[in-house]
């Protein structure tokens, strides 16, 4: 067997409250590197949340996995996720965020856990195509297999996610290091139905563990050039999208795509390595990619310099809510600790 110590992981907002203990995710006797079953409903399951695709008529499917990155609402996913919306735009995606209890027995799901994206951003690159050239064409594709989702505006119904600490500088994946990726394995293309809904409500969210073996910066083909660490374990499709940690809880890259294993060999998971993302702050603007658990946004501040009254994703929402104040609030453009008031003024 596998020897290593298991992970211990918190949200960003766990950090600050001394009083939540960190999760220990132990994995299954003898099968270090097999899914096994996370139970935290306040923890990890208010920040990992499945994703589905929504169609016309209200029917929905399980794609994947997404997780929530700042605190206002916007989430990381894999592109290969949510890559329907290219070609139909009568579906739309759906975050299945939790409830404010933990579930014991059979309850309605309110609607408010069902949120709806209003804003993708995939990082695009230009296509060499001599035809579409010769036509005065452009062609552009998904330049990485990485999507960032802007989320509706959370209701009274659903508890406010919380957000995972994301490590993008400062740490580079070594041959035989572990990781752990955490997603829905029991998602697929399948259409999920009331008991499929409340199964991962109250269950649902897997990690398993995998060991680094080979690292491609440049990707693994040229038609591939998102850059990935590899991983030996079993990573079902469900999981794309999902968070991947290192051993100090960071999550320093994502899900990308799998091989199951067979034929007595182990499986082969590929990660994003954030690491390595070329700009991925335009991408990700909010994330201050050298503190994690920190956010690039906008405070007001109104008599104290010190503490700020409200913390912002834009500068227009930071300049409404400066307005009410009497006299007006300051705006500053600061670095701030998720889950509390310290901020420190941000200078590019």
């Amino acid at each position: 067997m596998e020897l290593f110590e298991p992970f211990s992981v918190r949200t960003c907002e766990a950090l600050v409250d001394d009083e939540r203990r960190a999760h220990r995710y132990e994995p299954v006797q003898g099968r270090p590197f097999s899914p096994f079953e996370i139970h935290d409903p306040f923890g990890l399951r208010n920040a990992i949340v499945p994703v589905f695709r929504q169609d016309i008529e209200g029917r929905m499917y399980g794609l994947g996995t997404a997780f929530h990155m700042d605190g206002f609402g916007n989430f990381l996913t894999a592109y290969h996720v949510i890559d329907f919306i290219e070609q139909d735009a009568a579906s739309r995606p759906i975050l299945f965020l939790s409830m404010h209890a933990v579930i014991f027995g059979t309850v309605n799901v309110p609607p408010d856990c069902f949120l709806p994206i209003v804003r993708t951003v995939v990082p695009m690159t230009d296509v060499d195509d001599p035809l579409a050239a010769l036509r005065g064409e452009s062609m552009r594709r998904p330049a990485i297999d990485v999507a960032a989702l802007r989320a509706a505006q959370f209701g009274s119904g659903v508890r406010s996610p919380q957000t995972l600490p994301i490590r993008s500088v400062g740490w580079t994946p070594q041959a035989g290091e572990i990781v752990l990726a955490v997603g829905f394995p029991h998602l697929d293309l399948s259409e999920v139905d009331d008991s499929a809904q409340q199964a991962l409500l109250s269950e649902g969210m897997f990690g398993a563990y995998g060991r680094v073996i080979e690292v491609h910066p440049e990707g693994t083909s040229s038609s591939n050039p998102t850059p990935v660490f590899v991983v030996e374990s079993d990573w079902p499709s469900g999981m794309s999208g999902g968070p991947v940690f290192n051993r100090n809880g960071e999550v320093v890259g994502m899900v990308s795509r799998s091989l199951p294993p067979e034929a007595g060999n182990a499986g082969v998971g590929f990660a994003v390595y954030f690491g390595l993302i070329p700009d991925l702050e335009l991408l990700v603007p909010t994330l201050d990619k050298n503190l994690p658990c920190w956010r690039l946004c906008w405070g007001v501040f109104s008599e104290d310099p010190y503490v700020p009254s409200s913390m912002h994703a834009s500068r227009e929402d930071a300049e409404v809510v400066a307005k009410t104040l009497n006299p007006p609030g300051v705006i500053k453009r600061v670095s701030n600790q998720i889950g509390t008031e310290a901020c420190m003024e941000y200078e590019q």
